[in-house]
């Protein structure tokens, strides 16, 4: 019974975790919109949230259990489609090719529905596959800002960091992790383990390297 309360208390703060990774990047996206500029912001994550959100979706789908798994990460694709499209739209350097990445997991998204309704595998293992492919585009979500690591290092500014995301990243990580740990789930321990250690190494970097803004 103590297990059972643990692992629905983790449950529910997990889903609560994902849910404020989503909405923590409104504030920026706003001031984005704002001011007609995408200086300081990292364009990867926002696709990937959409592509990942959306690979839960479709698992959620298969594996017959949208709540609460496929509902919350139907926050995260629609704030995904809305923040990439508004980062394109304000974008002046890079337009297309931002549009073209987004385009490209757009096309695996599409090729995700199709194969979840009409694969000929059982259920199971459909749902499976389409979790292994949202755990690696979740990975890539958190990721996605090291790629400019050194960029922070060098500029000694981690304003292309999103630390809210981070922050909630690091904490959703930690909670999937810990649940992971109580089913001996290591199809959930392994993926969030991975991204809540990459989300700390931008909370380091956000905590060494303080956030200054750029013109531009």
């Amino acid at each position: 019974m103590a297990s059972d309360t643990a692992e629905t208390t983790i449950n529910v703060l997990a889903t609560i975790a994902t849910a404020c990774i989503f909405l923590s990047m409104i504030p920026g996206m706003y001031i984005v919109h704002k001011k007609r500029s995408t200086t300081g912001v990292n364009f990867y994550p926002l696709a990937m949230m959409f592509g990942q959100s959306m690979g839960w979706v479709i698992y959620s789908l298969a594996d017959h259990a949208f709540f609460p798994v496929g509902a919350v990460n139907c926050l995260g694709a629609v704030l995904g489609v809305i923040f990439s499209g508004t980062f394109i739209l304000h974008e002046k350097e890079h337009r297309a090719r931002y549009a073209i990445f987004f385009c490209a997991v757009f096309a695996l998204i599409i090729a995700l529905l199709l194969y979840r309704f009409l694969g000929t595998q059982d259920d199971d293992t459909i749902a499976k596959v389409l979790g292994y492919f949202a755990d690696v585009m979740a990975v890539i979500m958190f990721g996605s800002p090291l790629m400019l690591m050194g960029d922070v290092i060098k500029t000694k500014n981690s304003e292309i960091i999103a630390a809210p995301m981070a922050v909630s990243g690091f904490i959703n990580g930690a909670l999937w992790t810990t649940y992971g740990i109580i089913q001996t789930d290591y199809y959930v321990l392994v993926p969030n383990a991975i991204s809540g250690l990459l989300c700390l190494v931008q909370v380091i970097l956000v905590v060494i390297f303080p956030r200054r803004e750029t013109k531009g």
